[in-house]
């Protein structure tokens, strides 16, 4: 064995003897030591297959995931095909409520235009009815003041008049007929005279014809009226006049008889008298 004196020296021998280095090793490192090299390959070697074990079993977890993901998807595209389903039967449903609907509004409408039409006709059939009762009641009222004015005709025109009669339009008939036959009109238009006297006029001694027409409420068109039969008289060469008897008269029927120079009686008395003092 040569002789060493320097740690360098120790260093080259023991890099050239294996056994010399393993006997120094086995003195210098405690046998607990010397074993860790192995202890920890034999460590990693057992971490290494824990390792490997572990991530199989995460390969076999994340595939049952997978498996289990998948079948989640798998039941909720099945549910949501069968919530499509629901809501195609539902929204069918709806559109069958609402063609119900719309054929019972129809209905409804339809039903509401008849009833209303029957209203409508029964409105009709009661102004119809009650302008017959009016009618009915103003002729009575009308026929009532005629028989009034009638029974009291002296005492009415007796102011105007002497010797006041209530006569018939046949009475004249002879002596209308002398100045020119009458007319088949003229005849119907004296037929209906409501009131017809004969009488002297107290101004003059004239004999006067008076042409009444009697209505509880005057209007335009019974001036009109009484006017015009009163011409057919004058046509005939008899001073008639014109007068028109009720309980009331609307402005424009005041208007028309001051204008036709046709007198006016109210209850009794002479509103319009000037025709009488021509």
């Amino acid at each position: 064995m040569p002789i060493i004196e320097t740690v360098e020296q120790l260093a080259e021998f023991l890099e050239q003897n294996e056994e010399w280095r393993r006997k120094i090793y086995s003195i210098l490192v405690p046998r607990e030591l010397a074993r860790l090299p192995a202890d920890f390959e034999e460590f990693r070697a057992e971490t290494r297959r824990e390792f490997d074990n572990l991530r199989q079993e995460m390969r076999e977890g994340f595939a049952r995931v997978d498996r289990e993901f998948e079948k989640v998807r798998a039941e909720m595209r099945e549910g949501f095909a069968r919530v499509d389903e629901r809501f195609a039967q539902v929204d069918s449903e709806f559109e069958k409520v609402r063609a119900e609907m719309r054929e019972g509004f129809a209905r409804v409408d339809r039903e509401f235009q008849e009833v209303r039409a029957e209203m409508r006709e029964n409105d009709a059939r009661l102004e119809q009815k009650i302008q017959r009762n009016t009618d009915d009641i103003a002729e009575l009222k009308g026929m009532s003041l005629e028989q009034q004015y009638r029974s009291r005709a002296r005492a009415l025109f007796g102011k105007y008049f002497r010797n006041v009669v209530v006569i018939d339009w046949i009475d004249l008939e002879e002596q209308l007929n002398a100045v020119e036959p009458l007319s088949e009109t003229e005849r119907a238009e004296l037929s209906v005279i409501d009131l017809l006297a004969r009488g002297r006029r107290r101004t003059d001694g004239q004999e006067t014809v008076l042409v009444v027409e009697v209505s509880w409420s005057i209007a335009p068109y019974d001036v009109e009226r009484v006017v015009r039969r009163a011409e057919i008289f004058t046509r005939h060469r008899l001073l008639a006049i014109p007068i028109v008897a009720g309980r009331e008269v609307s402005d424009e029927a005041r208007r028309t008889a001051q204008q036709g120079g046709c007198a006016i009686l109210l209850d009794g008395r002479f509103e319009f008298d000037q025709p009488f003092l021509e």
